[in-house]
């Protein structure tokens, strides 16, 4: 019998590990590196596809693609190889054309894309993936992951037998104790977490036999085999299913609109679809309901009176806000009294706008929160040797718009804790290497990163240790195993506290972007980022053109209104690890990680087109177009630091309001001219 095979080479172990469990059917095989010294090419002769991650540029990596290609019995060897974003060159087309490539992914590499081209090279098919758990109960979104998890946490019982039969032999050896324990300890908080709590018991139970300096005999196999026994007998149970998840979006945020007035949903719908949102609508409650039921929107436009109804749209707004995670609600009404208000904020309403009232100005006032909610989405960085347990954290806490970093190995901490920016910490206290507690006391001893949130999963909750944790520095701990609603509420609480301070201190409130201060740590440390991943960066300076004019003639108001419409536009238009700011005034300043200048400037001159084609009123009743000049320049082609691109970008702006403005240029060997606009 044939066993369908992949290999992949370059991958860390978390990566693997869930490659692996998507694969269930195949063997995976997994090595480090693409050195000789670590493959056998001519073990490559089953049409077994290899995958090869080439993002480190490694020299030895591409001359295993070119190696596998010289051999006659491999030309037909399905090879997958994944490059970096910003891959400049001809690389792409020489990996094709030249060796036979049959497929390029670009980073960031998702497991379950690599496992579905493996599964697709193979001609097998992947199981069920679990649905996006946006709306269930925390409860049923773990516990959906137990047939993936099912089988390989049975299978590491089997060093608990070992363990039995080297008791009986009189030749246990600490390397195996030790091994038998930390594997205890780790199925302590997987299946508690999952809800076999008492599966969880006799983990512990094992941990606490195999402790260091506990005395065991050949009398302990006995009591060994039994809890392991039990443990399987456990773990063979029927959890409870869970419902189904909503169906995935295109990407963009979906919006419905709850009202009976025909008109203004017409012309809101309208407005909103230009500005690039999906629109449903409700005439009514029940048909409301029935809309959430199908596909739950990112936000939700009601009224609050419906004269056919026997209930208000308060009912609603209140089911809404109890939700896990809460929808958000903007209420259009033509109540105007305070007790409505209170009533609305209440019970979670996020805004409170009264009819009559233009359209333009509603569609802001979406546009504004969705903005909002977008630039608050929580970055979490958790860093735990037991995937089990990283992708139980990954179920828990990813529909409740956090986005998670985990990390299986901490001796890579400092390099991820750098590219994931995380808003909160999570570490376990026990991992081989480097404890949670020592990379706590580095994060502290950083003046960067030292006010950090610091929260600790940990199934030892003795005194000493917890002492230790906060001694340490931590904010907080929860025990193993996770109850998920807890899990879920304190990292909330530690999260809405650190973004509150930070959109205080690091946003412009005029236009919802980063300000200077915000702006100038972050490119920093995207350059940093840059230059360690040989990456490149393009930084763009924008200007509006004629802006005085616009509050000579206008007003000031109706000039806010237009640099609050850039800045959405702006975020809009880029992903959210670029840095858009407002530098000052009507300057706008933009970082792309990844993207070379002239990607930068297409880029620019695609949000430029989209700008100029929008009206602004003014008091006069006319309406009128805005323009903007930008420059763009790139590290390290233009400059090595912020001041240098800086100046750079400065200068092709410059030049590109010398050349009649509205337009995009790259920074280039301009002459120095005395700065001013032009007339």
């Amino acid at each position: 019998m044939i066993v369908a095979r992949v290999l992949l080479v370059g991958f860390d172990d978390a990566c693997a590990a869930r490659v692996r469990r998507r694969l269930a059917a195949v063997s995976v095989q997994v090595v480090a590196r693409a050195g000789h010294d670590e493959i056998d090419v001519r073990a490559l002769s089953d049409r077994s596809p290899v995958v090869i991650d080439l993002t480190a540029g490694d020299a030895a990596a591409l001359g295993l693609v070119r190696t596998i290609r010289s051999k006659p019995e491999l030309t037909d060897l399905p090879i997958i190889c994944c490059l970096s974003r910003s891959e400049r060159g001809d690389l792409p087309a020489r990996l094709v054309d030249d060796l036979g490539v049959r497929v390029l992914l670009y980073q960031p590499i998702e497991p379950e894309e690599l496992a579905q081209q493996a599964a697709s090279l193979l001609g097998v098919a992947l199981p069920p993936l679990v649905e996006d758990a946006g709306q269930r109960p925390v409860a049923a979104t773990i516990v959906s992951l137990w047939d993936q998890l099912k089988g390989p946490i049975v299978e590491r019982t089997a060093i608990f037998d070992e363990v039995s039969a080297a008791l009986r032999a009189d030749r246990l050896g600490g390397e195996l104790r030790r091994s038998a324990r930390a594997e205890a300890h780790k199925l302590t908080g997987t299946v508690g977490t999952v809800g076999f709590f008492k599966a969880a018991q006799l983990a512990r139970q094992l941990d606490d036999l195999l402790r260091p300096g506990a005395p065991l005999g050949r009398a302990d196999a006995a009591a060994i085999e039994g809890l392991t026994v039990d443990l399987r007998l456990e773990l063979e149970q029927v959890p409870v299913q869970a419902d189904g998840g909503r169906p995935a979006s295109d990407g963009r945020p979906l919006l419905l609109i709850v009202d009976d007035d025909l008109e203004l949903v017409r012309r809101v719908s309208a407005e909103a679809a230009r500005s690039g949102m999906r629109v449903a609508t409700a005439t009514e409650l029940p048909e409301a309901r029935a809309a959430i039921a199908r596909a739950c929107p990112d936000l939700v436009l009601l009224d609050l009176t419906f004269p056919d109804e026997t209930e208000d749209g308060l009912a609603l707004l209140s089911e809404l806000s109890d939700r896990t995670p809460p929808v958000p609600v903007l209420v259009l009404t033509a109540r105007d009294g305070l007790a409505d208000r209170v009533d609305v904020a209440r019970r979670g309403g996020r805004g409170f706008l009264q009819k009559p009232v233009p359209v333009t100005p509603v569609v802001e006032a979406i546009i504004n929160l969705l903005t909002w909610l977008r630039a608050s989405e929580a970055k979490v960085l958790a860093v735990d040797d037991d995937p089990e347990i990283l992708d139980l954290l990954r179920a828990l806490v990813e529909p409740q718009r956090i986005r998670l970093t985990t990390l299986a190995d901490p001796l890579r901490f400092w390099d991820v804790l750098e590219d994931a920016s995380p808003d909160l910490l999570v570490l376990d206290v026990d991992m081989p290497h480097l404890s949670g507690i020592e990379l706590c006391r580095v994060v502290r001893n950083d003046p960067r990163w030292g006010g950090l949130p610091i929260l600790f999963l940990t199934a030892r909750t003795d005194a000493e240790t917890v002492q230790r944790l906060f001694a340490a520095g931590a904010d907080d701990y929860v025990s193993k195993p996770i109850i998920g609603t807890e899990l879920v509420t304190r990292f909330r609480n530690r999260l809405e506290r650190t973004q509150l301070l930070r959109a205080m201190s690091e946003t412009d409130p005029l236009t919802g972007v980063a300000n200077r201060r915000k702006a100038t740590q972050s490119i920093d440390q995207l350059l940093r980022l840059a230059n360690r991943h040989r990456q490149p960066f393009s930084l763009a300076l924008i200007d509006l053109d004629r802006f005085k004019q616009i509050n000579d003639r206008h007003g000031h108001a109706t000039g806010d209104t237009v640099l609050r419409r850039l800045g959405e536009l702006l975020l809009r238009r880029f992903r959210g690890d670029d840095v858009v700011a407002r530098w000052g005034g009507e300057e706008f300043l933009v970082g792309m990680y990844g993207m070379t200048r002239s990607d930068g400037v297409i880029r620019l001159q695609e949000a430029l087109d989209q700008f100029g084609e929008e009206e602004f009123p003014a008091p006069s009743s006319a309406r009128f177009s805005v323009t903007f000049s930008a420059g763009v320049a790139e590290y390290p082609v233009d400059g090595a630091d912020l001041t240098a691109l800086y100046q750079a970008a400065d200068r092709a702006m410059y030049r590109a309001k010398q050349a009649g403005r509205d337009r995009v240029l790259p920074a280039g060997r301009y002459p120095d001219q005395e700065h001013g606009e032009p007339a």
